[in-house]
């Protein structure tokens, strides 16, 4: 039926009431820009630490990071300060509309080094230099995906309590605590959400492409926050990916596609070039440049897992599989040599402070060298790294989910400490309707079989 078939249909058997009884009081509860959104934006506690964050600074400074002029924004952003302060929130949505326009039309800094780096966007030119190795792998597979998850879960549920403070504050606060469950593991956790999202995308097509990902997003996924709330609004709008990643998303550069891709280095066990072309999908769907490479090096090292025992080995040959001339690159090996020239752990801390000061705490770089800097002192002991991990500050559920996931391959769940695995009582928990409960162990199984279809995926040209 056509459109205008549809609509004429509708008028043609439309009978007016004879008392109208108006139905305005309805439309008055709906709200384009809602009031507890744009507040958020300005002023928020993160979720199971409540650290405190103000999402619209965030925006600001990571498009000053990417090199641009933010004068417009910054001023917008005092007048934004004295209207969340006065509680004028109508004001403040207009506020908030304005510094999202400044930003997306702020002026190049052709001056700024950010422009000295390549910044490829196409997987050709992304993965040009990336090596085809593939090792087979059966033996155990289903032991050393299933400590992935445990290890993923693990981390991810011990860091949620600690993300968004800084390494020194959570010693002084937990002390020699620090680095294992804070009380009971709660295994709700945003990041996981899209690892589901994408098995199911994976599980219902034959093929997959960025666009049958994000489809699985607006059917699954309610609310998300930073680049995955605009990727969410583009969607909405017929966006699709690359663009929904890309267009009026200051955030585009943040930690949210490196939190979520170890899920394609399980599926592609000993094979990382095809772990970081999975990632690539899913990541632009929400990032774009260096967010998506840090999507892409996640499922690189988790896929690693599966070939070495060596965590630095791990790491080292990590770095041939981001684009070599791009700004990711040059932190990668920035924080390899940092760590090779340092036996004080905390001596490199204090660098990745001072490093990214002007760096959102979410933002993928100073996350990253986090990561590598954890593995890296953690010589692949599964305890020593939460610790490090933990103390090193940032976005630590997202941070720790990633080594744990690496470490769990590495190990397999046969030996994994049960003072880790026991409390998780081999349940997931999430927001997702029709998953707000998981067995771990079921979860595995799913990933393990999910291997064959991708098998098939990139045997017929994927």
């Amino acid at each position: 039926m056509k459109a205008w078939e549809y609509e004429a249909r509708l008028r043609r058997n439309a009978q007016p009431r004879t008392v109208q009884e108006g139905s305005w009081s309805e439309v008055t509860q709906l709200e384009i820009f809602p009031a507890q959104i744009v507040r958020a934006f300005w002023q928020s506690n993160v979720p199971g630490s409540d650290a405190p964050e103000c999402l619209i600074a965030g925006a600001i400074q990571s498009v000053e990071n990417m090199g641009k002029d933010v004068s417009e924004a910054e001023s917008l952003f005092e007048t934004g300060l004295r209207l969340f302060s006065s509680g004028e929130t109508a004001k403040l949505k207009t506020v908030t509309s304005l510094i999202f326009k400044a930003l997306r039309e702020a002026r190049i800094l052709t001056d700024h080094p950010y422009h000295t780096y390549e910044r490829p966007l196409e997987w050709t030119d992304i993965s040009a230099d990336f090596p085809d190795d593939r090792v087979h792998v059966d033996k155990d597979l289903y032991d050393k995906i299933l400590g992935g998850w445990l290890g993923q879960i693990a981390g991810a549920s011990m860091g949620t309590k600690l993300e968004g403070y800084t390494g020194e504050a959570l010693e002084r606060s937990f002390g020699k605590n620090l680095g294992y469950y804070i009380g009971q593991p709660d295994t709700f956790n945003d990041d996981i959400t899209y690892e589901i999202a994408f098995l199911e995308a994976l599980r219902e097509n034959e093929r997959i492409t960025s666009v049958e990902i994000a489809l699985k997003w607006l059917e699954l996924i309610p609310f998300g926050w930073s680049a995955e709330y605009i990727a969410l609004e583009n969607l909405k709008m017929g966006i699709f990916p690359p663009e929904s990643g890309a267009f009026n998303n200051p955030f585009q550069e943040w930690i949210g596609a490196q939190m979520r891709c170890m899920v394609h280095g399980l599926l592609r066990p000993a094979r990382p070039k095809e772990a970081a072309y999975l990632a690539y999908l899913d990541s632009q769907i929400s990032h774009s440049g260096n967010g998506v490479y840090g999507g892409i090096h996640s499922a690189v090292m988790t896929s690693l897992g599966f070939v070495h025992n060596d965590i630095r080995k791990i790491i080292e040959e990590s770095t041939k599989y981001v684009p070599k001339g791009s700004e990711f690159s040059h932190v990668l090996n920035e924080i390899i040599v940092a760590c090779e020239r340092n036996t004080d752990w905390r001596q490199v801390r204090k660098t990745i402070q001072r490093r990214f000061e002007k760096y959102n705490w979410i933002h993928v770089y100073p996350n990253l060298c986090c990561v590598i800097a954890s593995l890296w002192y953690g010589e692949g002991d599964f305890d020593k790294t939460m610790n490090l991990v933990s103390a090193m500050g940032y976005d630590v559920d997202c941070n720790a989910g990633e080594v744990g996931t690496i470490l769990g391959v590495i190990k397999g769940s046969k030996k994994l400490s049960e003072k880790w695995v026991s409390p998780l009582k081999d349940c997931l928990q999430t927001y997702l309707p029709g998953f707000e409960k998981i067995r771990i162990s079921e979860l595995a199984k799913t990933t393990t079989q999910m291997v064959k279809k991708a098998d098939l995926l990139f045997l017929t040209g994927a």
